[in-house]
């Protein structure tokens, strides 16, 4: 049997930090994001996940309904008069706020844009 005769380099390159304001530079692996300090989660900092408001694409309708029953209730899109059923559930409280046409954002979007053109 043969054995190759070339050694494994090591492939330590000169990086910079990835963590957010730190910007050093430190010796590591290609795939190494952070420097020493920040190797540990803990010295990280922490990541915050963007919350969007419930009340901007549903309604809060409050009701003391016993029993499931359908209402009528207006698309709440500028220039859309359409109205859609809901089913209105007990103790739920939280129901979409445009009509099935508009639920997407990009139909949304689309829609505003065609009535701005009128």
């Amino acid at each position: 049997m043969q054995l190759p005769k070339y050694k494994k380099k090591k492939r330590i390159k000169l990086k910079v930090c990835q963590e957010p304001g730190c910007g050093r530079e430190f010796w590591g692996h290609p795939i190494a994001k952070y420097c020493e300090l920040h190797r540990d989660i803990k010295q990280r900092q922490k990541q915050k996940k963007d919350i969007e408001n419930i009340e901007s694409k549903n309604i809060i309708f409050r009701h003391n309904y016993t029993e499931a029953m359908d209402l009528e209730f207006k698309c709440c899109l500028d220039g859309c008069d359409k109205t859609f059923t809901i089913r209105i559930f007990p103790k739920q409280y939280v129901y979409p706020r445009f009509c099935m046409e508009h639920r997407n954002d990009f139909k949304r979007a689309n829609f505003l844009r065609i009535m701005q053109k009128k």
